[in-house]
């Protein structure tokens, strides 16, 4: 990977998700998933309702922005963590760019709640190791991350280490392919965002049209109450 395309990652994530999380707007007229502007409804309040569990987390070795091997549960600890499966590479502005989108404004409300963001992690995963090294994903953080939040950006050695974590998740993920059988540089998938809690149990799992930074908060503080309740 070199320099030149480190910095295009930057440039291309920085204008699709950066600008378009920070004025809740993108710059075409494609259709607008409901994460990239306000909720046109009011959520349940922090603590009215409950969020069952659904599954266990996987673990899994993961490569982190360091180019260190560590496992998918260390990064985890004791917080609540959303859980987020992407590629760098993606073009669909309600694809990964949005899922980068609702956790970089997710990350902007725990800046202003330092006590909070304490207890949470975010962790994004690249589903695309050939493209996606550490370098790379070294670059993601540096244009994302603000340091208020722990938001971890990974990748695995390869494919035989990251369909394991794929399977276990149930994320669904496959390289496409054009007219002659080449790979392109594209995934068909599924966006999911994944809240797991401080037992490692997934209590939801966010689509396109329920990831919305409203809606990930108000769960957030849905379960650090549950906590504080047992």
């Amino acid at each position: 990977m070199t320099l030149k395309n480190i910095a295009r990652t930057v440039v291309v994530i920085t204008l699709n998700v950066c600008c378009a999380a920070a004025l809740g707007q993108v710059t075409n007229s494609q259709f607008r998933a409901p994460g990239w502007g306000e909720l046109v409804y009011q959520p349940p309040a922090a603590g009215t309702y409950e969020l069952p569990p659904i599954m266990s987390a996987v673990n899994g070795e993961v490569i982190t922005s360091k180019n260190v091997p560590v496992q998918l549960f260390d990064l985890m600890q004791d917080r609540i963590v959303f859980l987020s499966f992407i590629f760098t590479r993606c073009s669909d502005i309600n694809g990964c760019p949005l899922a980068n989108a609702v956790l970089y404004k997710v990350q902007s409300r725990l800046n202003k709640q330092p006590e909070l963001a304490r207890n949470v992690a975010l962790l994004s995963i690249s589903f695309d190791p050939e493209y996606d090294t550490p370098e790379v994903t070294h670059a993601m953080k540096y244009a994302l991350s603000d340091g208020s939040v722990n938001w971890e950006w990974l990748t695995t050695r390869g494919q035989d280490a990251l369909q394991p974590i794929l399977d276990g998740y149930g994320q669904f993920a496959v390289r496409m392919h054009d007219e002659h059988g080449n790979q392109v540089d594209d995934y068909a998938h599924m966006l999911r965002v994944y809240l797991i809690d401080t037992a490692r149990q997934i209590r939801n799992i966010y689509s396109v049209s329920f990831l919305h930074p409203d809606i990930l908060m108000n769960d957030l503080q849905t379960l650090l109450l549950e906590n504080q309740n047992d």
